[in-house]
């Protein structure tokens, strides 16, 4: 049962629309699958890292004003200058690029980053965890709540991976051209509501 139910949270967590949704929907659009799937490792992990705070009993040092101010600003910084980069950017054919190996740790970068510096994020694992660690306090029935919750995102965001795949056969330049303006656009809207939340 708690497998299931985990699981279910984890794919029911589609419905959050946020920055990282549209920086995954970019990545596979004009990169392809293996610069999509990068990003949503880069998400997965920093959700890994918000659950170990968690289970260590960080969660209080996240919910210390001054410390979501800092994560905040980070978070807010880094979405203003991607939102801003993709504003500016060169329209390039629909083509997919090749992606060498070292480059892909810089969309695992940016999946991690702007998942990790986004105190909505640690909000939501805080309310994840602590309802986990009261319906299963046992260790064990615990780990394999959180671990099916991990695995239900992991599957939505590879599903839109690959959705974004199918997606692309029929986005033309000019399309493109307006997906970077409205990601462009959509970034520096949650920077903004972030600057909003942080002050």
């Amino acid at each position: 049962m708690y497998l299931l139910e985990g699981y279910a949270i984890g794919l029911g967590m589609i419905i959050f629309i946020g920055p990282v949704f549209f920086l995954l929907l970019h990545s596979s659009i004009q990169y392809g699958s293996k610069a999509g799937v990068a990003v949503a490792l880069g998400i997965i992990f920093s959700d890994i890292v918000c659950v170990m705070l968690c289970y260590f009993g960080l969660s209080s040092f996240i919910l210390v004003p001054q410390h979501q101010f800092w994560i905040g600003s980070i978070g807010c910084i880094l979405l203003f200058v991607m939102g801003v980069s993709y504003m500016l950017k060169k329209v390039r054919p629909t083509i997919t690029f090749f992606i060498e190996p070292k480059r892909l740790s810089g969309f695992f970068l940016k999946g991690f980053s702007v998942n990790f510096f986004n105190p909505f994020v640690f909000m939501v694992w805080i309310g994840v965890y602590n309802y986990g660690q009261y319906t299963y306090p046992e260790d064990g029935v615990l780990l394999i709540f959180i671990s099916a919750v991990l695995a239900g995102i992991l599957t939505t965001d590879l599903l839109k991976v690959f959705l974004s795949k199918m997606v692309k056969r029929f986005i033309s330049t000019q399309r493109l051209s307006l997906l970077f303006k409205i990601t462009g656009g959509v970034l520096i809207l949650f920077s903004i509501r972030l600057l909003y939340f942080v002050f």
